[in-house]
């Protein structure tokens, strides 16, 4: 399954372009679905958990990071995190985000 960092055009215009993973190809699998992390970030976990729901060849999966590269270390940092977080940017990046799949070849996103 193919998976590599992506960047896209977001109207978040305050931190710039929005970033993610994207796991398989919209112009093949049509499908699309965006799945956002938790409050720790984009992990490994999460990118494995998007892996495994892109496997069946029957979704291509963006993982949007809203916290724009960065992890929580622990639940403090995570709280800090999600307390700080740019709420209207990062509405903005999950758009564009789905604005890319559709772009990209997806006729249909979630």
């Amino acid at each position: 399954m193919a998976m590599r960092n992506i960047t896209f055009k977001s109207e978040n215009s305050a931190a710039g372009d929005g970033a993610g993973m994207l796991i398989g190809d919209p112009s093949v699998c049509r499908r699309g679905l965006v799945l956002l992390h938790e409050w720790w970030g984009m992990t490994r976990q999460i990118v494995e958990e998007a892996a495994l729901i892109a496997s069946d060849g029957e979704m291509t999966v963006l993982v949007c990071d809203v916290y724009r590269g960065e992890t929580a270390v622990d639940r403090e940092d995570a709280g800090h995190r999600m307390d700080g977080l740019d709420w209207d940017g990062a509405v903005k990046d999950i758009s564009a985000a789905a604005n890319y799949l559709l772009s990209a070849g997806c006729t249909k996103v979630s």
